[in-house]
């Protein structure tokens, strides 16, 4: 019997609203150099979930120039200006995944591909009824497990108080598989880590919303 395809579903936005002459066949040309296929166990990795606009994916390749750098992000406008200044700055390490970050999981065996994992501002779905689509919880961390190396670590920023409580009570159910390294500094900021300011970032600061910083070690 033939094995039934899985279907990944993407929540939200996919292309911006002015968009009104869009080319997908464009769109797919332009992402074909970019496109993750297997991953090797030869190369080095750091994976970016939800990469936006793709500063946070820039300011990585830039500063983990001997790894590659996975961007993935729905948003066709966020890839776009991604891909623009990947050939501005002549950038060589960086690959794109449209699409659900399952995808790149499943399609690969378990094995230790990610030093590190990067989600910055993932939507904080604060709608009772739309809350099951937040990436974060016991499953997502539970699986990420496979895939990261050990000593690895994921990098977490939220300004959602709602966001908060849901990753600090993933974070508890799954102690027993990464530590909590800044416990003690729960609402140290970005910046003390990164030099990056994200649009995300700026608009959480502006709005006078405490950008949140969780760092977990793969035990």
């Amino acid at each position: 019997m033939k094995k039934r395809e899985t279907i990944y579903r993407i929540f939200g936005r996919t292309l911006g609203r002015t968009n009104n002459k869009f080319s997908i066949k464009y769109y797919r040309e332009l992402l074909l150099p970019f496109k993750v296929y297997k991953l090797s166990k030869k190369e080095k990795y750091i994976l970016d979930i939800g990469s936006g606009y793709g500063e946070t994916t820039l300011y990585l390749a830039h500063k983990y120039s001997n790894y590659k750098i996975i961007a993935c992000e729905k948003y066709i406008n966020g890839n776009f200006n991604l891909i623009k200044k990947i050939k501005q700055n002549s950038i060589n390490n960086i690959l794109i995944h449209n699409g659900n970050v399952h995808e790149i999981l499943d399609k690969n065996e378990k094995y230790y591909f990610f030093d590190k994992v990067f989600i910055f501002f993932p939507d904080p779905w604060p709608k009772n009824k739309h809350n099951k689509r937040r990436l974060i919880n016991f499953s997502f961390f539970t699986k990420i497990y496979e895939y990261v190396s050990h000593n690895g670590k994921i990098y977490i920023v939220t300004d959602s108080d709602l966001y908060k409580r849901s990753i600090l009570n993933s974070i508890y159910e799954t102690k027993h598989l990464f530590k909590w390294l800044n416990y003690s500094k729960l609402n140290l900021s970005v910046k003390d880590y990164f030099d990056l300011e994200t649009k995300f970032y700026k608009k959480a600061i502006i709005s006078k919303r405490k950008p949140t910083l969780f760092v977990l070690q793969k035990l």
